[in-house]
């Protein structure tokens, strides 16, 4: 437990430490076999454990106490700072741990046996400012109650034994081993840990010894850290199942649907008052220095709170505690004492617009020895009023008003509901669904960032460029850069391609990603190419064309996709030449179909007049002949463009962008499978004397209507059309069913998990700090 365990093992207590701390022999320089003079020489071990023994006949005796506090979760009821919902592990409490040589260490290597005697934890010449030093054979566990998303870290042998010593880490969630990273050995880089536990209530951290000794088995969890995320309760909630803020407790860790039995996870018995069992429900402990407490994140969306009080059974007639319940920090309920020898008590508490729930338990003034108190059938009734759900309404569980002044460029759908926003500036900010800030990446000096794709391990992928080329970075749900990946992360691509006559350099650009079933990764945009001559002797210095490039999960190009990986297109001679300069191809927006096939969207042509152009490739790189011919356009317009792609249950392919020269006008498209025209329709969202009207994102939906956002003049939108694509005018509950969201001139829209529209906005104010667009930059979220 942070902070508590050194006390205990500086008096050597012989219920706490197997071995305590001696001065320790010198290690010598870790080079080649194992030295004479080795620590290890003639069989000599330090294990360590902060494993309490069983409780005799008093458990409380010499004063023991096991208080125990949760990890902590984001929430919208609890303001979070920037890292607000992740958790390093070595600021928590654990509830047992062993390590082979001396204690296990936090936020520095192992060292010796003597307590913070390592270093700053390195692995493979990788430094950790956070993590667990620790030494095989060791086990950490730590309960989590359910409320974490993901465990991430970084593992491997501590440069202080140089190439010496070999460990195998693996991670545990409720008896399940998650991962397992196989023998890792002195000098190995450090290899990334990123797992779910969702739902799991113990952790489980073990290190081995790699099946030959423990000798130098110096083991680091570099970075090891829980993000966690509170849920807001919908409906009628058994509160044991549903994931809590934070929590304290009095006697080892809070227990779901039975008691709290002793300082362990998972030893409590049913829950059982004066004789009558509870099926479900919390086993807690009171203090007699502290609180113990659970907090919930309601959101306002409950109406009562519903339980049956008292002290469990197992403790016989002995404790007495006083049960409580606050509302944002208001009591609404005080139970008075209630003893070891009082039947079940039945409580309902008003809990209407209250945002953050909290349980508490004293000890009732006395002692805190055989408190062990039960929320038994502790139940929620929460149904949120129909009114506030109306389709394109913003929510108010979300930040501000449905509002968070984070913003992007783009945005990508994560599990729970949340949400990770991606800035220019290659930043990605991971939101909850309450809102709530979980954690952000650096941000990248050079180079622009246009789009974001989330992988079914939960990495992400950004496209973008950097160093005037097309470039896919990823990074682990951490969002740290994927060392896997390209270089560190990183893959540069050149797609351009310069040609004799050209005397300018030529430059490529990755506007739009998108993530295969089977990993592989596919980026949009264009490329420019060699110069074409012109008749007199003249040429054209820079031409444009159509790329679409596909990557192999490990950032290599796919020899499987057009020539080697990539592959361009030129326009001219695929589209008519209607008026418009067929030299300068872009591509906007891309989307895959179920059978694989590639979309892309964007147009043909630029200053002197664009057609907008939907194409369609084969899983082989090459133009699909079967799409009227490969592309097709909108119509006869000289200026149009696709900005957006996508396709909806049925097959049909729904395209946006805009049209007209200087009064845009905005332009929706269906398409059929086989390319031919659908439906079409142009609309203005404004009544501006000068009306720019743009659709940027699109999100097709199961009815066959379609979402459609973008921005107007200088503020963003959204708004929802028919089948028919017909608009609908009560979205939003707005005249005319557009929804104003904020200043911006670029807005990409996306379904969550839990079934809401989240709309990230950006301004094209880069500053001078390269920190991002900020002008006008928000993050909202609507009912569908």
């Amino acid at each position: 437990m942070t902070g508590k365990f050194v006390p205990f093992a500086l008096g050597c207590t012989a219920l706490l430490l197997a071995a305590c701390s001696q001065t320790p022999t010198p290690m010598p320089a870790p080079e080649g076999n194992l030295p004479a003079g080795s620590p290890y020489a003639g069989g000599k071990q330090y294990p360590w454990t902060d494993r309490l023994d069983a409780p005799g006949a008093d458990p409380y005796a010499n004063g023991r106490n096991y208080d125990w506090s949760s990890p902590v979760a984001a929430s919208g009821a609890q303001a979070q700072a920037l890292s607000g919902g992740q958790n390093f592990l070595s600021d928590l409490d654990w509830t047992s741990a062993t390590s082979g040589w001396g204690p296990i260490e936090r936020d520095r290597s192992n060292g010796e046996q003597d307590v913070r005697d390592g270093t700053t934890l390195r692995i493979g010449g990788r430094t950790f400012a956070k993590g667990l030093g620790v030494h095989a054979a060791s086990e950490i566990k730590y309960a989590l109650g359910g409320q974490c998303n993901t465990f991430t870290a970084f593992v491997g042998i501590d440069e202080e034994v140089g190439k010496l010593g070999s460990a195998q880490f693996r991670v545990f969630g409720d008896g399940k081993m998650l991962f397992d990273s196989g023998v890792r050995r002195g000098g190995d880089l450090s290899l990334p840990v990123d797992v779910s536990v969702a739902g799991v209530k113990e952790l489980r951290l073990v290190v081995s010894d790699g099946s030959d000794n423990n000798f130098y088995d110096h083991a680091d969890w570099g970075e090891a850290a829980l993000n966690c995320v509170a849920a807001q309760p919908t409906g009628n909630v058994v509160l044991s199942g549903l994931p809590y803020v934070s929590a304290t407790n009095g006697w080892g860790p809070v227990e779901f649907d039975r008691s709290n039995g002793e300082q362990a996870q998972f030893d409590g018995k049913p829950l059982t008052i004066g004789g009558q069992v509870f099926a479900g429900g919390l086993g807690m402990h009171a203090s007699s220095t502290i609180a113990a407490g659970l907090n919930y994140d309601l959101g306002g969306a409950c109406a009562t709170f519903t339980a049956s009080i008292g002290i469990d059974d197992e403790v016989g007639d002995r404790g007495s505690v006083v049960f409580q319940v606050y509302g944002d920090g208001q009591k609404l309920f005080d139970s008075g004492v209630v003893r070891g020898s009082d039947a079940a008590r039945s409580i309902s508490v008003d809990v209407k617009n209250v945002g953050a729930l909290r349980l508490a338990l004293t000890d009732a003034g006395d002692t805190m020895n055989f408190d062990h108190a039960d929320w038994a059938d502790a139940k929620l009734d929460c149904v949120k009023p129909a009114q506030a759900q109306s389709p394109g309404t913003l929510d108010p569980g979300f930040g501000s008003g449905g509002r968070v002044g984070v913003g992007g460029v783009d945005v990508v759908a994560e599990d729970g509901g949340g949400v990770a926003v991606l800035d220019a500036n290659f930043k990605i900010t991971r939101l909850a669904a309450s809102g709530a800030v979980l954690a952000q990446s650096a941000a990248m000096s050079d180079g622009e960032a246009n789009a974001i794709a989330r992988q079914p391990d939960g990495k992400l992928v950004v496209a973008g460029q950097m160093d005037g080329e097309m470039v896919a970075v990823r990074y682990l749900s951490n969002l740290t850069l994927d060392p896997s990946f390209g270089a560190g992360g990183v893959k540069k691509l050149k797609v351009s391609r310069a040609g004799n006559l050209n005397t300018t350099s030529t430059s490529s650009v990755a506007t739009d990603v998108a993530v295969q079933p089977d990993g592989k990764i596919v980026l949009a945009g264009s490329a420019e190419a060699p110069s074409k001559a012109l008749g007199g002797g003249g040429y054209q210095p820079i031409t444009s064309d159509f790329a679409v490039v596909r990557l192999n999960t490990d950032g290599t190009l796919d020899p499987g996709f057009g020539d080697s990986g990539q592959t361009t297109t030129d326009l001219e001679g695929i589209v008519p030449n209607d008026g418009y300069d067929t030299s300068q191809d872009f591509i906007y927006g891309l989307t895959l179909q179920g059978d694989g096939k590639i979309l892309v969207a964007g147009q043909a042509g630029e200053a002197g007049g664009s057609a907008a152009v939907l194409a369609r490739y084969l899983t082989s790189g090459q133009l699909d002949p079967s799409f009227s011919g490969g592309a097709v356009t909108s119509g006869n317009e000289i200026y149009s463009t696709f900005r957006a792609v996508t396709v909806g249950p049925d097959g049909q392919i729904t395209v946006g962008g805009g049209t007209d020269r200087f009064f845009v006008t905005a332009l929706l498209q269906r398409f059929n499978p086989d390319g031919t025209a659908g439906p079409r329709a142009t609309f203005h969202v404004s009544d501006s004397r000068i009306p720019q009207t743009v659709v940027t994102s699109l999100i097709s939906e199961n009815d066959g209507s379609v979402v459609v956002g973008g921005y107007v003049s200088e503020s963003t939108y959204v708004a929802r059309f028919a089948p028919a694509l017909t608009q609908d005018a009560s979205f939003g509950n707005v005249p005319g069913g557009n929804v104003f969201l904020g200043k911006g001139t670029l807005l990409s829209v996306v379904n969550t998990t839990d079934g809401k529209i989240v709309a990230t906005t950006a301004a094209y104010a880069f500053d001078a700090n390269l920190v991002g667009f900020r002008q006008g930059q928000a993050t909202y979220r609507l009912f569908r």
